[in-house]
């Protein structure tokens, strides 16, 4: 999909370099060593970049250092594209979407940088009125294709409701944090 939007596909791997962590900085030899593309192709698609608004730049020494702007208007969107299509992605959706009664599946901070950093740290946040056998059967799948355990926290649409209003340590972790909706929409979480 995304290399029937994007007419360059230099500039798709450097995109999703860059979506991979938005924190993160690169300069354009390191681009170039990571992704084994020309020079000239990397230094263009930075610049394209620059001049759209996505990237900023920076000095450290010698180097330009380009980095995510986030406050872009569609930066989160285009991670969440980006993420969507990639293997991880597609295969969490593959198992995922057939679960019955899911409403809203949400990726957080810790599954996408698998790692925790406190106890309130879910990887997945559940909303709907999912059978919890289904439920479990694919999380324990997708543990065995990740190869890595999985975290998650299952609710119906009312116990979210009041969690959010109780400010549940847990949910409000989850939720104010770096996340991706990987079914459902921005509006299931008001």
């Amino acid at each position: 999909m995304l290399k029937n939007l994007f007419i360059s596909k230099v500039r798709i791997r450097v995109l999703n370099k860059y979506m991979e962590d938005i924190n993160q900085a690169y300069h354009t030899r390191g681009l170039v060593r990571e992704l084994g593309e020309e020079i000239n192709a990397i230094r263009r698609e930075l610049l394209n970049l620059k001049d759209a608004g996505l990237l900023t730049t920076s000095k450290d020494g010698n180097k330009i250092m380009y980095k995510i702007d986030k406050s872009y208007p569609i930066v989160l969107d285009l991670r969440s594209m980006f993420f969507k299509e990639s293997d991880t992605g597609k295969l969490l959706y593959e198992k995922l979407n057939p679960v019955e009664g899911i409403k809203l599946v949400l990726l957080t901070e810790a599954f996408l940088k698998k790692k925790y950093e406190n106890n309130n740290d879910i990887d997945i946040l559940f909303i709907g009125t999912m059978k919890m056998r289904e439920l479990s059967s694919a999380v324990r799948t997708l543990e065995k294709e990740l190869e890595r355990p999985i975290k998650y926290a299952a609710m119906k649409v009312e116990d979210f409701q009041f969690g959010k209003k109780k400010k549940d340590p847990i949910l409000m972790n989850a939720l104010q944090k770096d996340k991706i909706i990987l079914i459902g929409r921005d509006s299931d979480l008001l």
